[in-house]
């Protein structure tokens, strides 16, 4: 009787606050058989916040991480972590399981010795239980798990020179061969019933920052009206979260350049939830150690985005942003050595869609709702005062 009273005054203090407009995140207590969790950002370098950063990392308790792309460049925090070799090295020391993909400092087309992706791969390789499809470090995807994979992930190379394989460069026009490989590994990914299609690339096309649409639209275009879940990037040395964002009879079939689009905007972003199938959310997470940027509110682009951390953002810090996966719900916080955070979630419209509380009304109930509601999802709940 005693149970029953219990479970009554939780369910009513749980229909209390969510009909109060409070949120919470669900995230994963570490992963299942049918979850896992893992971490991005990219632009580590090899200073001293590439240390920074990897702290932060072992923190996640994440099953993988994706580098995505700039690795070594640019100063050296001890002896030896400038090659490939100890770069690598001191990644895995860190953290075992790593991914990479190539960014434009990691092609031979930039400054000499800032690192050959190469031999990346040779020292960075994708671990035994990764079935890697493509060319590993610059057009692949996997599967994941391998044996029963709920996300189809698909690492690019839009707009890089490979100089150190000839001085190849990698387009992604409507039409060639790599945008439609592109297009194939998606639709292969939606026929075979994978709930998850995530697709990273350093370079961004939109973007509040330094760098303008270096990989041009069409393949920005391509994901959006494919609506693949996420889209991440790095290069430019912020984090940035963007709207929903999908092709519609309104928005006049493509995002175009150095404008804002708003009829490709399908949700704002402001509640921290999206729902699941209606778009794609771009995240920038260029924050693995080099030093922050500003975000440009004044950039044309700007106004694709809901949330944003530059060095002009009280509390800015360096770091991964983690997802927390299962087959029907994706949950990112970020994980910055400062005090700034951000959290989203992407569900179907089939379940509760909770995302980080604003705990106004009976705060001292949230403890118990957290407690009881997490303990019956196999997960628990994060949320904040505003």
């Amino acid at each position: 009787m005693r149970k029953l009273f219990e479970m009554a005054i939780i369910v009513a203090v749980v229909a209390v606050l969510l009909a109060s407009g409070i949120r919470f995140v669900l995230l994963s207590n570490g992963a299942t058989e049918s979850s896992f969790v893992f971490s991005v950002a990219g632009d580590y370098g090899a200073w001293n916040g590439f240390m920074e950063s990897l702290n932060q990392l072992k923190q996640t308790r994440s099953d993988f991480a994706i580098a995505l792309g700039d690795l070594s460049y640019g100063g050296i925090a001890k002896p030896g972590l400038g090659t490939e070799e100890g770069w690598c090295k001191e990644f895995h020391d860190a953290f075992q399981n790593i991914v990479i993909v190539a960014g434009n400092h990691d092609t031979g087309d930039t400054l000499p010795g800032e690192g050959d992706i190469n031999q990346f791969a040779q020292y960075c390789p994708a671990p035994p239980q990764f079935a890697v499809n493509g060319d590993y470090g610059k057009q692949y995807y996997f599967d994941y798990p391998k044996g029963n994979p709920i996300v189809r992930f698909i690492l690019l190379s839009p707009d890089l020179v490979f100089v150190f394989d000839g001085g190849e460069h990698y387009r992604y026009n409507v039409g060639t061969p790599r945008y439609n490989w592109t297009r194939d590994t998606i639709d292969q990914a939606r026929a075979a019933g994978i709930p998850w299609v995530i697709v990273g690339m350093h370079k961004n096309c939109i973007g509040a920052g330094e760098h303008a649409c270096e990989t041009g639209p069409d393949i920005l275009n391509l994901l959006v009206g494919k609506k693949v879940d996420l889209i991440l990037n790095a290069h430019t040395h912020n984090y940035e979260r963007s709207k929903q964002l999908a092709l519609t009879a309104d928005s006049g079939a493509a995002m175009q350049l150095h404008i804002v689009n708003g009829n490709c905007v399908v949700d704002d972003g402001a509640s921290h939830l999206y729902k699941r199938g209606k778009g794609s959310i771009v995240v920038i997470a260029g924050t693995g150690g080099r030093d922050i940027d500003p975000f440009n509110l004044d950039d044309p682009y700007a106004g694709y985005f809901a949330a944003w951390k530059g060095n002009e953002t009280p509390g800015a810090g360096k770091g991964v942003v983690t997802f927390s996966v299962d087959a029907d719900r994706i949950s990112m916080v970020t994980n910055f050595n400062g005090t700034f955070s951000d959290e989203f979630s992407i569900a179907g419209s089939g379940r509760a869609l909770m995302s980080q509380s604003v705990v106004q009304i009976f705060p001292f109930a949230a403890p118990i709702v957290a407690g009881a509601v997490g303990f019956g999802t196999g997960g628990f709940l994060v949320w904040r005062r505003w």
